[in-house]
């Protein structure tokens, strides 16, 4: 096993990732508060073993929660959530594809979790941000759940690309006739 190190600064997106993969290293190794501060601080270097420093001394005895309270406020500034919460609360698919769009969805969901605080929820703000042709046919099913919005976005989408280039051989056969 070789934990994540993390530095420190105010570098948000790297403090999210190091907080990640130790969440999934405690799914692996199933800890008690207690120690998941203790092997988040030994991973901790230069800055970020500073602040460490300085927080335990003011903070006895603190829980995994309250530590990434105390760690995102460091290190994931309030300002930067915001930004994300109004970034996912604004989000389209745009021109990407249903597969990016559900990439950054799912990046930003974390970030306004009272958007998505259950499936249905979930699926109508996924289905809204679609973009319009594909959306037409996804909302007409009313599907209760994310994973079957997406399911069907997809293959809506896969659709839609399949008749737009069937349509573009069509008129270039045309053009190849006419001459």
């Amino acid at each position: 096993m070789n934990p994540p190190r993390f530095q420190g600064g105010i570098e948000p997106m790297k403090a999210e990732a190091w907080v990640l993969e130790m969440e999934k290293l405690f799914e692996i190794f199933p800890s008690a508060d207690a120690q998941k501060v203790s092997l988040a601080a030994f991973t901790l270097d230069d800055d970020a073993r500073r602040w460490w420093m300085l927080t335990r001394e003011s903070n006895p005895g603190l829980t995994w929660a309250r530590f990434l309270e105390l760690f995102y406020n460091k290190h994931f500034p309030l300002s930067v959530r915001d930004r994300k919460t109004t970034e996912f609360q604004t989000l389209t698919q745009g021109s990407r594809t249903v597969v990016e769009y559900d990439r950054a969805f799912t990046e930003l969901a974390r970030y306004a979790p009272h958007m998505v605080d259950d499936e249905y929820r979930k699926a109508r703000k996924f289905e809204n941000g679609l973009r319009g042709p594909i959306q037409d046919r996804v909302n007409m099913l009313n599907m209760p759940t994310y994973a079957r919005v997406l399911d069907k976005a997809i293959l809506a989408e896969a659709n839609l690309n399949r008749y737009q280039n069937s349509g573009e051989n069509q008129k270039k056969w045309q053009n190849y006739d006419n001459r």
